[in-house]
C-alpha cells in the first residue's frame, strides 16, 4: 500500500512539475516585432530589376532567435483606378537564407526580390511617367526559439522612386 502511494505521489509529482515548466516556458518568450523598413531599387536592365526589401527584426528575449525563411508577398498598385485603390501581384517568394538576432538585439535583412517588366501590367505606363509606384507588403518570418518554433507576421505600404528614394 505505501509502495502505491509512493507511486501515486511520484506521478503526481511529476505531471505537477512538467505543468509548471510548460507554463514557465511559454511566458519566457516574447514574440519578436517585424518590421519591413522598406524598399529600395535595386537596379534595373532590359528585362526587368530587382527591388531590395529591407526588413528588421527586433528580439525582445534574452535567448537568441533563428530564423529558417521568409515568406513575402509584393503588390503595386494599380494606376488606373482612380477612385480606389486596387492593386497587381507583383511578386511573391521564399527568402530561404538562414539568419540570427542575438538576444535583446535587433537585425536588418535585406531581401532580394526579382521582377519582370511584364510583371508590372498595366502600371508599366505609370511608373515609367511619374518615376514611382506605391506598394504592399507583406509575409512572415518563421523563427525558432528555446521554446518551440513561431511563425511572425508582418506588412507594409508605402512609396518607392526609381530615383532610388523609398518611403
Amino acid at each position: 500500500m505505501t509502495i502505491l502511494r509512493n507511486g501515486r505521489l511520484r506521478a503526481l509529482l511529476g505531471i505537477f512539475t512538467l505543468l509548471v515548466l510548460s507554463g514557465c516556458g511559454s511566458s519566457m518568450y516574447r514574440q519578436p516585432e517585424v518590421t519591413l523598413q522598406n524598399v529600395q531599387l535595386g537596379g534595373l536592365g532590359l528585362r526587368g530589376g530587382t527591388l531590395l526589401v529591407n526588413v528588421k527584426v527586433v528580439n525582445p528575449n534574452r535567448f537568441s532567435l533563428n530564423a529558417n525563411q521568409l515568406r513575402y508577398e509584393l503588390r503595386i498598385s494599380d494606376t488606373r483606378e482612380v477612385r480606389d485603390t486596387s492593386w497587381i501581384d507583383f511578386a511573391s517568394g521564399i527568402y530561404d537564407r538562414p539568419f540570427s538576432v542575438g538576444g535583446r538585439d535587433s537585425a536588418t535583412v535585406q531581401v532580394p526580390v526579382e521582377f519582370t517588366y511584364g510583371g508590372l501590367g498595366s502600371a508599366t505606363g505609370a511608373i515609367l511617367r511619374t518615376g514611382t509606384f506605391d506598394y504592399s507588403a507583406r509575409g512572415s518570418v518563421d523563427v525558432r526559439t528555446p521554446v518551440g518554433p513561431y511563425e511572425v507576421p508582418f506588412q507594409r505600404r508605402g512609396t518607392v522612386s526609381l530615383l532610388g528614394g523609398a518611403q
